[in-house]
């Protein structure tokens, strides 16, 4: 049985700002060097009494295309992308400072903040990581929308997205895989944008939401292809599905040793999942993750 490894922070603070993409309002986020055995925690700084709000799948709650943590009665939202570049630049124990409940959304992806948190280097303690083994099928979902987690053919975890809006979509249909590390996240994945459909970005304006979101912000489709814009990687979108599923994926708490594969799920999936596995607290199952 491999070792399980040692858990890491960052070795100075990093800071990243912009603008929230549903709010449109500016914040700025610090992310904080922290003890052992931290997790990865945000503070309100905007907030009476800087509340903690720990980024936990049990602080979860569902909110449109966007992943929302709430605790006590502070909350903040669009966490997806700061979460997944902390998991996947290999960072355990960190506190994440932000003035607004609405994270920023660069341009559309998590590059910037994982740069961020690259350049800020990595410090490694002596004490051993949580960290999960999956040995048993987890099966989140239906035949048409669904996350599995599987033992893993390789050490490590590997993810597999297959995104298909079906034959009427200009979203072209892809599959994406990476087997996560430091590496392979900061090249590969975190680059990779939000995207739409022209009509829905319609939608979303005429709500009053995202106003001052345009073509340049991330990557709209239209009929044609990306609207005013160009895809990064051929496979652009599902690469950004994997960032959106490693950041949910990080709400359990643990690395991962295993596979997960997702076809055309989204936020909530991806969040049940991680609650299907942070459910299992018992420090003995920690290699055994049971069915759900």
């Amino acid at each position: 049985m491999m070792q399980a490894p040692l858990q890491n922070t960052i070795a100075h603070l990093a800071h990243v700002s912009g603008r929230g993409y549903w709010s449109g309002k500016s914040v700025s986020l610090t992310f904080l060097p922290a003890k052992p055995d931290t997790g990865i925690v945000f503070r309100r700084v905007d907030v009476v009494g800087k509340p903690m709000i720990p980024a936990l799948a049990s602080h979860r709650t569902d909110a449109q295309l966007r992943t929302k943590l709430v605790c006590g009665g502070a909350s903040v939202e669009m966490v997806e992308h700061v979460l997944a570049a902390l998991y996947g630049m290999g960072i355990d124990n960190c506190i994440v400072e932000c003035d607004g409940a609405e994270m920023p959304g660069m341009d559309g992806s998590a590059y910037a903040m994982a740069l961020a948190i690259h350049q800020a280097g990595r410090i490694t303690c002596d004490q051993p990581a949580r960290y999960r083994r999956i040995d048993q099928t987890i099966r989140i979902g239906d035949d048409q929308a669904y996350v599995e987690a599987n033992r893993a053919q390789v050490p490590g975890l590997t993810l597999v997205y297959h995104l298909d809006y079906g034959p009427s979509s200009p979203i072209p249909s892809t599959s994406s895989s990476c087997l996560l590390n430091p590496e392979e996240f900061l090249t590969s994945i975190a680059p990779a944008r939000t995207f739409l459909t022209e009509s829905d970005a319609a939608k979303l304006q005429q709500s009053g939401l995202a106003q001052h979101v345009t073509h340049r912000d991330l990557v709209i489709f239209g009929k044609s292809g990306p609207i005013d814009n160009q895809l990064r990687f051929p496979d652009e979108c599902s690469r950004h599905k994997l960032l959106d599923l490693i950041g949910d994926l990080a709400l359990c708490g643990h690395r991962l040793d295993g596979m997960v594969f997702a076809c055309r799920s989204g936020h909530n999936l991806n969040g049940r999942m991680a609650e299907s596995i942070q459910s299992i607290s018992d420090p003995a199952s920690d290699s055994l993750l049971k069915a759900a």
